[in-house]
């Protein structure tokens, strides 16, 4: 069992995570991160939004930010992956030029793109200089998104979109049911059920992952463990470390010594 995780770029512009024989995040999660995974060896069952995906050996899938997603290796024995985590800095450009429909869901790739996306990978763990690495990685994502040939359709619900973006805004707030219900004028229990269908999270795990990414943010500029799980909103450092594992696959202290 091995797992490997390194950054690209002083502003963690890009991280990189190699896994082999490791179970990750079974339970249903989402990352603020443009994620691109691909099977080097075995196959795995990604659901998302009600949707089940079998990716198999030299596959690829791009799964995009705040789209919550479960993964599932067949063979536990027999599984290796690699995920990249590109931040907003890096991949808002590219998504800008893209078509609205390719905003949101998770996309199979085929055997020419996943050629690329190795090719990348080789690129990154090489000595080039960051110039050089940035030029390969955003020449191969735009290529791959304008390729892209399977598209999850996206119900729009105005409501549903507000009370999202009204969680993503005050997320270090204690929300609760009753006041989305007020705020919103929606039924608690439709609010749950319809956000949940949507976004394959129900409006509680939303914000907690939230607090996940931003604690992230915290520890990556320096902040102590404690300090940023308080600041986050969690319990304890505990509490942290364990909703992060699940998000990562590693503890934040791993995360910080790597």
């Amino acid at each position: 069992m091995s797992l490997h995780y390194f950054k690209i770029g002083t502003s963690n512009l890009l991280e990189v995570k190699i896994c082999q024989e490791e179970l990750h995040a079974y339970k249903a999660h989402l990352h603020e991160e443009l994620s691109i995974g691909f099977i080097e060896r075995g196959a795995t069952n990604v659901s998302v939004n009600g949707t089940n995906y079998y990716i198999k050996e030299k596959e690829a899938i791009v799964i995009y930010p705040f789209v919550s997603h479960k993964c599932q290796p067949v063979d536990l024995k027999n599984w290796e992956f690699t995920m990249i985590y590109i931040n907003e800095n890096f991949y808002h450009g590219i998504l800008n030029d893209l078509n609205e429909k390719h905003f949101l869901g998770i996309r199979k790739l085929e055997d020419q793109e996943y050629k690329k996306v190795k090719q990348m990978i080789s690129t990154i763990k090489s000595n080039q200089g960051l110039a050089e690495k940035e030029e390969t990685i955003v020449e191969t994502l735009a290529e791959i998104f304008i390729r892209c040939d399977i598209d999850i359709e996206i119900v729009k619900d105005e409501g549903l979109q507000e009370i999202r973006e009204y969680i993503e805004m005050n997320f270090l707030e204690q929300l609760k049911l009753d006041d989305l219900e007020k705020y919103f004028g929606f039924n608690k229990f439709r609010i749950i059920r319809s956000f949940k269908n949507k976004y394959n999270v129900s409006p509680r795990a939303y914000q907690l992952q939230l607090k996940v990414n931003y604690a992230k943010h915290l520890i990556s500029r320096g902040e102590g463990l404690v300090e940023a799980a308080l600041k986050a909103g969690f319990y304890d450092q505990a509490h942290f470390t364990k909703e992060f594992k699940k998000a990562y696959g590693i503890t934040p202290r791993q995360y910080i010594n790597m």
